[in-house]
């Protein structure tokens, strides 16, 4: 196991990978909702290539997806944490993509913020905000049990 700074510093880095995915986020996809959601009253809903854009989002989430696995990884050093991990975003991706797609034919007739929610979980890294505060409390649960 390497040091401890030398993991957390690694994981730092790739927190700053997550903070360049996101920043140039523009450049680096094709996401006409970009431009629909920054604008106030979403008059007018976008022409979209759905194959260009189901290819760029899911580039996308596996960027994040690679970038979150390597943090948790550095993080804990424990493998069981990194297939768990490897299959939450695995069975997220496969519900959420169809039902993002869904959301985009019916231009959003179920709701604007349950399609927003929906894309938030694709295109940002959620994940990794919820599972390293959960194998964190994991650590603290081990450590609890073991003292006793």
């Amino acid at each position: 196991m390497p040091n401890k700074y030398i993991r957390y510093t690694i994981a730092f880095l790739l927190i700053l990978g997550l903070v360049l995915v996101r920043r140039f986020e523009d450049s680096l996809f094709y996401d006409p909702l970009i431009n629909y959601f920054h604008t106030v009253g979403h008059f007018i809903f976008p022409e979209i290539d759905m194959a260009k854009f189901n290819a760029s989002t899911t580039l996308r989430f596996a960027i994040n997806a690679l970038l979150t696995v390597l943090i948790i990884w550095f993080i804990f050093w424990n493998r069981s944490y990194v297939r768990f991990s490897i299959l939450v975003l695995i069975i997220s991706f496969i519900i959420l993509l169809p039902l993002y797609n869904y959301l985009i034919s019916t231009k959003f007739s179920s709701g604007e913020m349950i399609f927003f929610y929906v894309r938030r979980f694709l295109i940002q890294p959620i994940f990794v905000l919820i599972l390293i505060p959960c194998f964190y409390y994991q650590e603290i649960q081990h450590k609890k049990r073991d003292e006793n």
